[in-house]
């Protein structure tokens, strides 16, 4: 009897559990939550409004002449800005080969196996992949005021994915008043498997946002920005902002799932402040797993000096 009052029980609260159950269900499912229901267009929209520059929307243009060729029409965000005159030229890097081809417009760039960036969009892949399969991703970018001893990084849930590229270097030249840029091999192989997959590109540097038209020139005569894709020029904004805020905001619209840079500090601020290089061990996994130490995408290219003659008698 107790058997029947038991079932009884059971079979009365049925009714009432299918209403928690339908209300547990989509918090449940977060964890899994595909492509198609992330709203894409919504984090775009945040994502500019914090000061992003959307690189697939053209606001004027600019005439930039190739070296030897003639001038090219291109994008530009900013048609007031003043920066640095005259022509440049876009051609791929090849870190192993001597300065020959240096003069030609183009050199054409191997695989993407031959890219220093190929395991950074290979990871970047590698979390589209799960993404698909209903598995969790996991941020690469730190919360703020993150534990060195226990890091935790931003969460991603109901994000659409991207991955970060710092755009500045030390060693790279200046991006905006070079003549010549070169263009690491596969880079751009390697950004239309990301493309492909849905994955955005935000593209760091702490040039004023004043100078954004020539940049997304740059960027669109290099072949690294393609129209139609989500991708982001995120610029100093002014005043206080700093690079890594712009990680921060980044990472509030978008699941970071890579970032390349070829400094420690492009990946957190912290390592600019560690008074021990190996102040931060707990964050070594991080590097090949997420972050990754590649060389600079464009680098300004140094011609030396051609030696004229004497033009002096004896």
């Amino acid at each position: 009897m107790a058997q029947i009052r038991l079932s009884l029980l059971i079979l009365t609260a049925l009714p009432l559990l299918s209403g928690c159950v339908a209300a547990i269900l989509p918090l449940a499912a977060i964890g899994t939550m595909g492509k198609a229901q992330i709203d894409r267009t919504k984090a775009k929209q945040d994502l500019v409004a914090s000061g992003a520059i959307d690189l697939a929307i053209p606001a004027g243009s600019v005439t930039i002449g190739l070296d030897g060729d003639e001038a090219v029409e291109m994008r530009e965000k900013d048609a007031g800005f003043a920066g640095q005159g005259g022509a440049f030229e876009i051609a791929g890097l090849d870190l192993e080969r001597e300065s020959a081809d240096r003069d030609s417009p183009v050199i054409p760039t191997p695989g993407l196996d031959a890219s220093p960036y190929a395991d950074f969009a290979a990871h970047a892949l590698q979390q589209s992949a799960r993404l698909e399969a209903g598995e969790g991703v996991d941020s690469v970018v730190l919360v703020p005021r993150v534990d060195i001893f226990e890091p935790e990084t931003i969460e991603c849930e109901g994000k659409p994915l991207a991955v970060l590229i710092d755009l500045d270097s030390p060693t790279g030249g200046d991006l905006i008043k070079a003549d010549t840029l070169y263009r690491q091999n596969g880079l751009v192989e390697a950004l239309g498997r990301l493309h492909s997959a849905e994955i955005s590109v935000i593209w760091l540097s702490d040039h004023p946002v004043a100078a954004s038209g020539r940049i997304s020139a740059i960027l669109n005569e290099a072949g690294l920005s393609r129209s139609g894709s989500d991708d982001f020029l995120f610029l100093d904004r002014g005043g206080d902002d700093r690079k890594q805020v712009r990680r921060w905001d980044a990472a509030r619209n978008y699941c970071i799932v890579a970032i390349a840079g070829d400094d420690r500090a492009d990946f957190d601020e912290l390592f600019d402040y560690l008074l021990e290089p190996d102040g931060a061990i707990a964050l070594n996994h991080m590097f090949d797993n997420g972050w990754f130490l590649t060389p600079p995408p464009l680098v300004e290219a140094t011609r030396k000096p051609t030696a004229k003659p004497d033009d002096k008698e004896g």
